[in-house]
């Protein structure tokens, strides 16, 4: 439930209002008062607590939905149904007056026009949900189909590039290689904390996946290292997408916990699948790479 969509309902919850005193108004103004002692008690509570549902009802919907055409319905159809069972409840507290016969009409017809606007918004959410619980199955089939998948980065994990890697390998592709390494990012969880950490590592993979092709494949490595299998690519087109990317995360202003956060620097390892006898043996060079680059910044 989310508060702040009441903010986006702002008409409907004044129209909520609106319903709800009217019908106070018109059973005060229209009738008299009575005795408590002929107030049928079982009946007051009964009636009395069907108000309270419905307006629960109407402010769940309010605080729990986006706004939208089934949403209006179902508000309106609840205010509707609430106007009806208000009249009903002060009925037991009052006598007929001025607006008696009125009153009366007005008990009966509004609830009937709101469980037919329920009704059809009963049905648009029918149809929501099931347009929605086709996208979750879709979801869940593609989930079970790639288990690989980094929870953080929402890219594949490192096993899963080796898998591929040496699939072009055997298969005698060529393909360039880029690690990525986000100098010093741990002073970002540091700082911020681990969950604003991650935060940031999303939306650095989100970067990366903007610069590269629909064939590429990038993966997150070990921590904040990220690595990008691109078949088909040069070393030399690889350059140029690493300064790219390097320049795309470093100009970048994150906002972990509403602080502005640059990423000062962001270095890259190059390399093909060709460069070494063995996948584990090009990786051990990239990363020697990195590690070499680190020290001479140091």
């Amino acid at each position: 439930m989310n508060f702040e969509l009441i903010k986006q309902h702002w008409m409907l919850a004044a129209t909520s209002i609106t319903m709800f005193i009217s019908a106070v108004l018109v059973s005060v103004l229209g009738s008299e008062s009575t005795s408590l002692l002929n107030v049928e008690w079982s009946d007051a509570v009964g009636e009395g607590s069907v108000v309270m549902l419905t307006v629960v009802w109407t402010v769940a919907v309010l605080i729990s939905r986006p706004a939208g055409k089934v949403t209006s319905l179902l508000v309106l159809g609840l205010n509707l149904f609430t106007f009806s069972a208000l009249l009903d409840f002060f009925d037991e507290f009052t006598e007929p007056g001025v607006l008696g016969e009125w009153i009366s009409v007005f008990e009966s017809l509004p609830a009937a026009m709101g469980m037919v606007i329920m009704s059809f918004a009963l049905y648009g959410w029918h149809k929501e949900q099931v347009a929605l619980n086709g996208q979750l199955r879709r979801r869940e089939l593609n989930y079970r189909q790639h288990q690989d998948i980094d929870t953080i980065t929402l890219l594949y994990r490192a096993n899963y590039f080796q898998q591929r890697a040496q699939q072009l390998i055997d298969e005698q592709k060529e393909a360039a290689l880029i690690v990525v390494d986000v100098v010093k990012f741990t002073r970002v969880n540091r700082q911020f904390g681990l969950e604003e950490g991650d935060r940031v590592l999303r939306e650095i993979a989100q970067l990366l996946l903007m610069n590269i092709r629909n064939t590429d494949l990038a993966c997150r490595y070990a921590g904040d290292r990220f690595i990008l299998l691109l078949p088909g690519m040069s070393i030399v087109q690889a350059d140029v997408l690493a300064k790219q990317i390097q320049h795309s995360i470093e100009s970048v202003v994150f906002k972990p916990n509403g602080n502005a956060l640059l990423v000062n620097r962001v270095r890259c390892a190059l390399g093909t699948l060709t460069d070494a006898s063995s996948l584990e043996q090009t990786l051990r060079i990239l990363n020697q790479s990195l590690d070499k680059q680190s020290e001479r910044a140091a």
